[in-house]
């Protein structure tokens, strides 16, 4: 019985300890270090059929805050995943940065650090935001 117990203890701690959530500072030296930051006019957003996973995003860049290969312009279609779930799904513990379904199918705009990913861009260690407007400041900084 005893090796039962210290056998729950230790999954628990091996469970708790690898789905702890990232420190702040690596959240803000993925935005940091993205080659693109942009602000982005929703046009679409699909999402999983069913539980947690990624929404495809389309929609047209709005804003272009850093683009270190230049070849965004503002206006141009873009799509991108973006983690998402709906209430009650259980997602995994960790660093994902999920995003509400219904928040983001309702919204207008996005600001986004994206990363090149094979085939098309995704966001940087999940850095995004759901935004009211688009503006020529950002309203998720890297600092």
């Amino acid at each position: 019985m005893q090796h039962v117990v210290r056998l729950c203890c230790l999954l628990g701690f091996l469970t708790t300890s690898a789905h702890a959530l990232m420190a702040p500072e690596y959240y803000r030296q993925a935005r940091a270090d993205a080659p693109y930051h942009l602000q982005v006019a929703i046009s679409r957003v699909e999402p999983p059929p069913s539980g947690p996973g990624a929404c495809t995003v389309d929609g047209k860049i709005a804003e272009i805050f850093k683009d270190t290969s230049a070849k965004l312009t503002v206006g141009a279609p873009i799509r991108f995943p973006i983690a998402c779930h709906r209430p009650g799904d259980r997602v995994l513990i960790g660093g994902t940065i999920w995003t509400d379904v219904e928040a983001l199918m309702s919204a207008r705009y996005i600001e986004v650090y994206l990363v090149d990913a094979g085939a098309g861009l995704e966001p940087a260690l999940w850095q995004s935001r759901i935004i009211d407007a688009s503006s020529s400041t950002p309203q998720l900084p890297v600092d």
